[in-house]
């Protein structure tokens, strides 16, 4: 019987059948699990929906659509499968489909849009804040929407900046300004985009009001640190504002009249879904309003314009979008003009500043297995490539050119990323390159030389790679690096980031972030100044180190209902080479521009937040923070140091017509420098040959005390607003 069972083992047929066993097992395996594509729209419209997660039940797996609707969900077992799609606004919709192993099962959902005053609707909806709490690690990550936007009391209109002033680790040095520092960071430390595109100093009237149109703006997220290796060329946050997408054919549009400018927005999409755009554009009447209404002028206005326009290609996922963006600021006339002209000395002046920003973007999808030559294979993949011109230029000239200062920076810029979607991995390789063109310049008419001359024109360029992987149903990690150069300083530095979630239950995680950050753009605004006026911009050079910082999160997000959520973040943040104006700096001799410095800030933020849904939303916002400079070795704190910071936001819509918000704000004092004496500079009388004090010439100059070592009062403001529609 043995001889008998060796020798059939041996026999070459018995051999083969193993063989084949063996090969076929993991074959039948993978035969057994398919993959399901598919797409989200709205059952009304037909327009795709983008955010709308994607879930097959009785598993954890999952997918959130992208732009276009389309998700992938990947490594499924074959036969009968229930599929659920949720989001925020509409009908929660389930499927039951059949799942083809080893092949690609298409399925398309239809959902049914729902009135938010159903309360049934509200407790199954969706926010893209859960969404993101329970698929990404979202440190210091905030989505504002436009709604919240709307809703925050407001002198004259509402305004993206005015409301992002109010989140949790963002200080706004006062109300005359609609500028930002976050986390400890200077104001210039924060990249701003527009659709993906860089825009430099989008603000109006020296900081009152932001550039970015109300009735354009769809969506808004904030990074307010640890941010990924995507994301560059700044130390502190990143705020990113998307264009409204109109889903409505037929030319469509709003008008709006506030008490300083009126605008106008056109908007449409094609039938079929595949094409839209809006325009828009404001022009303020703040001159022509003084005019009327006194004796005196006020020579200033701005205008805004701006387009945003998609086009799908072919009937695959291919698209391209543009953006274009003009702004405008213009203050002169006759010093004379604005005040007593029996004291004024009149003179003529002239300032203004723009900003222009023109891009486009190319993205398409593939979603079926892809296999790549070192990443080997993947579900699905994407790409999108950008490339944009921005532009920032500042002028004022004084006398009719007794003084002119100029500066300008042109920043062209390319940008890819190519994304891989593979089970429980995201992962994503791209690139940025930036070319710059600068120029600073200070003459005078009745000088036969420039007083200070100064031409840049570095290339950045940077490569990145981050990887999203859920290695468990607990636990979510990100992590990545960012390699980047600078010519002109012939500067390399590599930036990694890590960033981690547990889920400690279905609603409580607890997360945290570390990463290095690197920054070469630097403005001359003076941190100490409560106004911010304008600003210039120089780059790294031989003369001008580039900036760095490292940020250390850790925080814990609990969920509290479907539309309700507390958050808390502690963090820290080391700079060097933090550099500063110097405002003793000699003309003649370059490299003094700057005074170089070493700081440090840490700090809490707390958020309780109720989602803009229904009658009710809000939130509140807390943030204690530290910061402190370095320079040689002596210490002080910034300008813009405010250890205590509440905002308070709330909104009642007891029916579709009236809004009743409100908003209070509770804030410590920043510090400024004490005049503790004055010296009287006395004037040489050639007359009597001697120094005096009788002169009218004589000069008193005040003398400071520590620089910073005083404090403003407490700060506390209310505001209360009821509005009407229709």
């Amino acid at each position: 019987m043995y001889r008998r069972a060796a020798a059939l083992a041996r026999h070459p047929l018995f051999v083969a059948a193993l063989l084949l066993a063996a090969v076929g097992a993991p074959v039948r395996a993978q035969a057994r699990l398919g993959t399901i594509e598919g797409t989200v729209s709205d059952s009304s419209s037909g327009e795709r929906r983008p955010g709308a997660t994607v879930i097959v039940l009785g598993t954890t797996r999952g997918a959130v659509s992208d732009e276009n609707g389309r998700f992938t969900i990947a490594d499924i077992a074959a036969g009968s499968t229930t599929l659920r799609a949720r989001q925020f606004g509409y009908r929660p919709v389930t499927v039951t489909i059949d799942v083809r192993g080893g092949g690609v099962t298409s399925v398309r959902l239809s959902m049914l849009p729902a009135p938010v005053q159903l309360g049934a609707v509200r407790a199954q909806a969706r926010s893209p804040e859960r969404d993101r709490f329970e698929l990404a690690t979202g440190v210091g990550h905030l989505s504002i929407t436009p709604s919240s936007v709307t809703s925050v009391p407001s002198i004259g209109e509402p305004d993206v900046m005015r409301t992002v002033q109010l989140m949790p680790g963002v200080n706004a040095r006062n109300d005359f300004s609609a500028g930002y520092n976050v986390r400890g960071g200077e104001s210039d430390q924060n990249l701003i985009l527009l659709d993906g595109y860089p825009i430099y100093n989008p603000f109006h009237l020296g900081g009152l009001f932001s550039t970015f149109l109300d009735e354009t703006v769809g969506s808004i997220d904030l990074l307010t640190g640890g941010f990924g290796a995507a994301y560059g060329s700044r130390l502190s946050s990143v705020l990113d504002v998307g264009s409204a997408t109109p889903f409505a054919t037929g030319v469509h549009g709003t008008a709006g009249v506030s008490v300083i400018s009126s605008s106008l927005s056109l908007g449409s999409a094609s039938p079929d879904g595949r094409s839209s755009w809006m325009a828009a554009g404001r022009r303020t009447y703040a001159d022509k309003l003084v005019a009327a209404l006194s004796d005196r002028t006020f020579p200033y206005h701005f205008v805004d314009g701006q387009f945003h326009g998609t086009h799908a290609i072919g009937q695959g996922n291919a698209r391209v979008e543009a953006t274009a963006y003009l702004g405008e600021d213009l203050l002169d006339g006759d010093f004379a003009t604005l005040g007593d002209s029996t004291q004024s000395g009149g003179g003529m002046f002239d300032f203004g500043w723009q900003n222009q920003v023109l891009g486009t973007t190319f993205a398409n999808e593939w979603r079926q297995p892809v296999r790549l030559p070192v990443v080997g294979m993947s579900d699905s993949i994407a790409v999108q490539q950008r490339v944009s011109f921005t532009r920032f230029a500042t002028a004022l000239d004084l006398g009719g050119g007794a003084l002119q200062l100029r500066n300008s920076v042109r920043e062209s810029r390319a940008t890819g990323a190519l994304s891989l979607y593979r089970g429980t991995h995201q992962r994503q390789l791209g690139y940025e390159v930036s070319e710059y063109r600068i120029r600073y310049d200070v003459q005078s008419l009745g000088v036969s030389s420039p007083l200070y001359s100064l031409a840049q024109s570095p290339i950045a360029g940077a490569l990145y790679y981050t990887d999203a992987w859920k290695p468990t149903r607990r636990l979510l990690l990100e992590g990545g690096a960012r390699l980047e150069h600078l010519t002109g300083r012939n500067w390399t530095g590599l930036s990694p980031r890590l960033s981690a979630k547990y889920f400690v239950t279905p609603d409580l995680a607890v997360t945290a972030a570390v990463g290095r950050f690197a920054q070469w753009m630097h403005s001359l605004n003076r941190e100490d100044i409560p106004v911010r006026i304008f600003d210039f911009w120089v780059a790294s050079d031989p003369y001008v180190e580039v900036s760095r910082a490292t940020h250390t999160v850790l925080g814990m997000e609990q969920w509290l209902g479907p539309l309700r959520f507390a958050r808390v973040e502690g963090w820290v943040k080391r700079y060097e080479h933090l550099l500063e104006q110097n405002t003793a700096d000699d003309p003649s001799v370059r490299g003094d521009e700057f005074l170089d410095s070493r700081g440090t800030s840490f700090g809490v933020d707390v958020l309780l937040r109720q989602l803009e849904v229904g009658q009710f939303g809000g939130w509140l916002a807390y943030t204690y923070g530290v910061s402190a400079r370095v320079r040689d070795t002596v210490g002080y704190w910034p300008g813009h140091d405010r250890r205590h910071n509440l905002n308070l936001v709330g909104t009642w819509k007891p029916n579709d017509h009236y809004t009743f918000a409100a908003r209070f704000g509770y804030a410590s004092g920043t510090p400024f420098t004490d005049i503790v004496g004055q010296v009287v500079r006395r004037v040489y009388d050639p007359g009597r040959n001697r120094y005096g004090n009788d002169s009218p010439l004589n000069e008193v100059e005040p003398v400071g005390g520590v620089r910073n070592a005083s404090r403003y009062p407490f700060f506390q403001r209310l505001d209360l607003s009821v509005s009407r529609v229709g």
